[in-house]
C-alpha cells in the first residue's frame, strides 16, 4: 500500500494535528492531586520492592520501587479505590480514598499479607498466559495497558499474536499455535463458542476480530495440555471475558482511525442491581482505500455486541449477549482483454443467556441457552486470454449454519485440597450448502502435454447432526506444594460417527512463592466443523476426527528485581490427519479453487516441537520490556502429493506450511509522564516453506504461445527471513472529567521488503514478450510482500 506525496502530507498534517494542536484540550485546569505510600511485608515489616499498584476507577496505576514506596501523580480530584498486588501475597484493596484538588495523599505504610498456596487460584496448565483481567498484575503476562499502548491495539486478537508458541502474518487476525491451524483454537467470549469471529477473511483469513477490544476485561490463552473442560480443539485456547462493571459506573467513548470508527458505553441500572455494555464498530477501510487511490478492492465491515447483566437475588444472577457482524468485499479487475470479478458476504450473529448460581459458597454452576446463525456467500467470474492464461471461471457459493444448543458447568470445592469439577453441552446443528463452480482453461498435465481442462462442481445437500459433550475434572492437593489435576472428557458427534474419549493430566509444583513447575498431557480430538464440509473440491463426506496429543513441561519463576521468567518445552504428536489441499503458489488465495496448481496431500501423521522462553520486566516505572524467542519444528509425514501438472513431488517428513523455526517478539516501553507513552516493538521468524517455479512454453494449433509453470521440488525452499518494526505513540489529553487520547503507529518502520508471494510474470511492465536471444524468453519476478512502511492514525474521546 503506497502513498503519493500529497497524501502523505495531508495524513502528517492530521498527525501533526491530533498529537499537538490538541494540546488546547489540555488547558483546562483540573488541579491535580496525588497518593503515596510505603508497602511492606505484614510479618517481617520489610519493604516489597515491584508491587504493583492500581487505580481501579482510573485503569492506571504504577509499582513501588526498592524502598517499597510509591507515588501516583496527576490525579484528578475524587474518590478512588487503589488495589494493592503481588505474587505471593493477598490482593489488598483501599476504598473510598478522596483526593482534594492539589491535595497529596500520605497513605502512610501497608501491609501485605503472604497469601497460601490456594489450590482454586493456582495456575496448574503451563502454557497459560493472562491478559488484562483482575488477576494480580504480576501475574499478568500483558496488563490492560500494555495491550492498548502496543502495536495493533485496537484488535486483541492481533496484539496476543506477540506470545511465545503463536504465529500469524500481517493481513490476518487469525492466528496459529504451536504448528498447528487456525481452526484449531477455540475461541470463546464469556463461554459461548464463536465459529468465525474474523472480519475480512478473504485477506489471509481475517483482517480484524470481530470484537471490539473495549468490551474485554480479561483474556486466557492456552498454548497446550489444556484440562478436560475444553474439547473439540487440537491447538489451544483464547476466552475472552467481557468487562464487570463497578456499581455506579457510567463510562462512554468513541474513536475514529483509518481502520474504523466505534462507540462504546457502558454502566449500571435498577439500584446497582444491572450492567450494560453496547459497542458498535464501522470499518473505514473502504474510505481509506479511496482516499490513496485504491479501486480494485472494496472491504466493508461492521460489528455490535450487548450485553444486559441483571442480579435476580443474592444466589443467581441473568444475563443476555447479542453479537452481530457482516463483511462485503468487492474485486473488480476490468482489462480490454481480460476480466475478473469476485464479490464476498459474511455474517455472524449470536445470542446467549447467561444464569450462574452460587447455592453454597464452594458450589456454583453456569449454564448457557445460547443459538447462532452464519451465513457465507462467494460470488465470482472471469474470463483471461493472455500468455499464461486462458479459460474462464464462474463460482456461485452460498452456505448457511444455523446452530442452539445447551451448557451447563458446575464447581463444587469440597475442601481445600480438593475441587470437582464437570459439565455437559448438547447441541443442534444444521447446514445449507449450495454450490456450483464452472472452470476452463488450457494447462499442462503430468505428462508435460497442454490439454484443454474443464471441471464443474455442482453441489446441493443439507447435512444436519448433534455435538453432545461431558467431562469431569478433579483438583486436589496431593502434597503441601504439589498440586495434581486429572480429567476425562467424552464428544460425540452424529454426523461424523465421532464417540471420541479424552484423558488429561496436569500439575503444578511450588519450590517458592515465585516459582513453579508446570506439566500437562492429554488426548486433543477434533470433529470435523459441519460449516467446513470441503465442497470446493468436491467433497459431500465429513471426515473422522483429528487427533493431538500433547506432552507440556514449564517452569516459571518471579525475581525480585521484577523480571518474570518463563521457559516452556512441548511436543505434539498428530494423527488421523484428513487429506489436505494447497495452492503451491499462493497459499492465501481468495478463491482457491480457481487457479490450477491445487496439490491434494496425503499425511501419515506429524509433529511439533519446541522450546520457548519469556521474559517480562514491569514494575511501574518508565521503562518497561518484554521478550520472547522460540525454537520449534512442525513436519507432516507425507506419503502422497496428488497433482496432475508438472512438480518435483517428494514424500517424507517436510516442514508444515506454518513452520517457524525461529521466532523472537521484543517490546519496549517508555512512558517518561502520564500524558506519553511509546511503545517499539519488533519481530523476527523464519522457516515457512514455499515451492519455486519458472515457465516453460508450447504452441498451440492456432500458433499462439502459451505459458505454464513448472514447479520445482514440493516445499524445497524458504521464504527469505521476515522481521519487522513498528513504532506507536500514544497522547492522553486530561478535558476536565473526559480523556482524548491519540496515537500514530508506524508499521514497518524500516520499510523490510518481506516475501509474501514469489510470483513471476511472463511479459514486461508493456506486457510484451521479452526474448532472450536463445530462443526462449526473459521473465521478471513480480513479488508479492506483506505490509510495507504504513502510517495508521486515530484518535478516541472517553468521559
Amino acid at each position: 500500500m503506497n502513498f503519493d506525496n500529497e497524501k502523505f502530507c495531508f495524513c502528517i498534517f492530521i498527525l501533526f494535528n491530533l498529537l499537538f494542536c490538541n494540546e488546547s484540550l489540555a488547558q483546562v485546569k483540573t488541579h491535580n492531586g496525588s497518593a503515596r505510600g510505603i508497602l511492606v511485608d505484614g510479618e517481617t515489616q520489610e519493604p516489597l520492592p515491584g508491587v504493583h499498584v492500581f487505580i481501579e476507577e482510573l485503569k492506571t496505576g504504577t509499582a513501588t520501587g526498592d524502598e517499597g514506596a510509591f507515588l501516583l501523580a496527576g490525579l484528578p480530584p475524587g474518590t478512588y479505590t487503589i488495589s494493592f498486588s503481588f505474587l505471593g501475597y493477598a490482593k489488598r484493596s483501599l476504598e473510598n480514598l478522596t483526593i482534594g484538588p492539589e491535595e497529596a495523599l500520605d497513605i502512610g505504610v501497608v501491609q501485605m499479607e503472604e497469601e497460601a498456596f490456594s489450590l482454586s487460584t493456582v495456575t496448574v496448565t503451563p502454557g497459560r498466559f493472562s491478559i488484562m483481567g483482575n488477576a494480580p498484575l504480576s501475574r499478568q503476562t500483558l496488563t490492560e495497558k500494555d495491550i492498548k499502548n502496543m502495536s495493533w491495539a485496537e484488535d486483541i486478537t492481533r496484539a496476543v499474536a506477540r506470545l511465545p508458541g503463536v504465529s500469524s502474518n500481517d493481513f490476518s487476525s487469525k492466528f496459529t499455535i504451536r504448528g498447528g491451524e487456525a481452526d484449531e483454537v477455540l475461541i470463546t467470549l464469556d463461554g459461548m463458542e464463536l465459529y468465525e469471529p474474523f472480519h475480512q477473511r478473504d485477506y489471509a483469513g481475517g483482517l480484524f476480530s470481530i470484537v471490539d477490544i473495549e468490551t474485554i476485561q480479561g483474556v486466557d490463552l492456552i498454548t497446550g495440555g489444556f484440562p478436560a473442560e475444553y474439547g473439540m480443539r487440537q491447538s489451544g485456547v483464547f476466552n475472552m471475558h467481557t468487562k464487570r462493571i463497578a456499581d455506579g459506573q457510567r463510562h462512554t467513548s468513541i474513536g475514529l482511525s483509518i481502520m474504523n470508527a466505534r462507540f462504546y458505553t457502558d454502566g449500571k441500572f435498577a439500584g446497582n442491581k444491572g450492567s450494560y455494555i453496547f459497542s458498535a464498530r464501522r470499518g473505514m477501510l473502504d474510505a481509506t482505500f479511496k482516499l490513496i487511490g485504491e479501486t480494485e478492492n472494496t472491504p466493508i465491515f461492521y460489528d455490535a455486541m450487548g450485553k444486559v447483566e441483571y442480579e435476580l437475588n443474592d444466589k443467581h444472577t441473568l444475563s443476555f449477549h447479542a453479537l452481530r457482524s457482516g463483511d462485503q468485499t468487492k474485486i473488480r479487475d476490468i482489462k480490454p482483454d481480460n476480466f475478473d470479478r469476485h464479490d464476498t458476504r459474511y455474517g455472524n450473529t449470536y445470542g446467549w443467556f447467561t444464569l450462574r448460581s452460587y447455592y453454597k459458597p464452594n458450589l456454583s454452576s453456569q449454564t448457557l441457552l445460547y443459538s447462532g446463525f452464519i451465513n457465507h456467500t462467494r460470488t465470482g467470474r472471469f474470463e483471461k486470454y493472455d500468455y499464461a492464461d486462458k479459460g474462464s471461471f464462474n463460482l456461485e457459493d452460498k452456505r448457511d449454519y444455523g446452530f442452539f444448543g445447551l451448557k451447563q458447568d458446575w464447581n463444587w470445592e469440597i475442601s481445600n485440597r480438593l475441587i470437582l469439577r464437570g459439565g455437559v453441552e448438547g447441541r443442534q446443528l444444521n447446514a445449507d450448502y449450495s454450490y456450483f463452480n464452472s472452470l476452463t482453461d488450457v494447462r499442462i498435465n503430468a505428462q508435460d502435454s497442454l490439454i484443454n481442462y474443464s471441471e464443474t462442481i455442482d453441489i446441493d445437500i443439507n447435512p444436519s447432526g448433534q455435538l453432545a459433550s461431558a467431562y469431569v475434572s478433579s483438583r486436589f492437593k496431593l502434597l503441601t506444594r504439589l498440586i495434581l489435576e486429572a480429567g476425562l472428557r467424552y464428544d460425540y458427534a452424529s454426523y461424523t460417527d465421532d464417540k471420541l474419549w479424552s484423558p488429561r493430566l496436569g500439575f503444578a509444583y511450588a519450590f517458592g512463592k515465585n516459582t513453579f513447575l508446570r506439566g500437562a498431557w492429554g488426548y486433543y480430538y477434533q470433529s470435523q466443523f459441519i460449516n467446513n464440509l470441503d465442497v470446493n473440491h468436491n467433497g459431500d463426506q465429513f471426515n473422522p476426527a483429528e487427533l493431538s496429543e500433547h506432552y507440556v513441561l514449564g517452569f516459571e519463576h518471579l525475581f525480585a528485581n521484577g523480571i518474570n521468567f518463563r521457559i516452556e518445552g512441548y511436543y505434539k504428536d498428530i494423527s488421523n490427519i484428513s487429506p489436505v489441499y494447497q495452492n503451491l503458489r499462493d497459499p492465501w488465495e481468495v478463491f482457491p479453487e480457481a487457479r490450477n496448481d491445487v496439490i491434494r496431500l496425503e499425511i501419515d501423521g506429524a509433529a511439533a516441537r519446541g522450546i520457548e522462553v519469556f521474559l517480562k520486566y514491569d514494575v511501574g516505572g518508565r521503562i518497561s520490556w518484554w521478550f520472547s524467542y522460540a525454537l520449534a519444528r512442525a513436519e507432516d509425514n507425507i506419503t502422497d502429493i496428488k497433482y496432475d501438472g508438472l512438480l518435483s513431488a517428494r514424500t517424507g517428513k517436510f516442514p508444515r506450511i506454518n513452520n517457524q523455526r525461529h521466532t523472537v517478539y521484543a517490546d519496549i516501553n517508555y512512558r517518561p509522564n502520564d500524558k506519553w507513552h511509546f511503545n517499539l516493538a519488533w519481530q523476527y521468524y523464519v522457516g515457512w516453506p514455499r515451492t519455486n517455479y519458472h515457465y516453460a512454453f508450447q504452441t498451440l494449433p492456432d500458433g499462439a504461445l502459451h505459458f505454464y509453470q513448472v514447479h520445482e521440488e514440493f516445499n524445497g525452499v524458504e521464504y527469505p527471513a521476515y522481521h519487522r518494526m513498528d513504532l506507536r505513540t500514544n497522547r492522553h489529553f486530561q478535558a476536565g472529567k473526559s480523556r482524548i487520547t491519540t496515537f500514530v503507529h508506524l508499521i514497518n518502520l524500516y520499510n523490510r521488503e518481506n516475501l509474501r508471494k514469489f510470483d513471476l510474470d511472463v511479459t514486461d511492465e508493456n506486457e510484451n514478450l521479452v526474448p532472450d536471444g536463445q530462443g526462449g524468453y526473459i521473465h521478471g519476478t513480480d513479488n508479492k510482500n506483506w505490509f510495507g512502511f504504513l502510517p495508521v492514525i486515530g484518535a478516541s474521546w472517553e468521559w
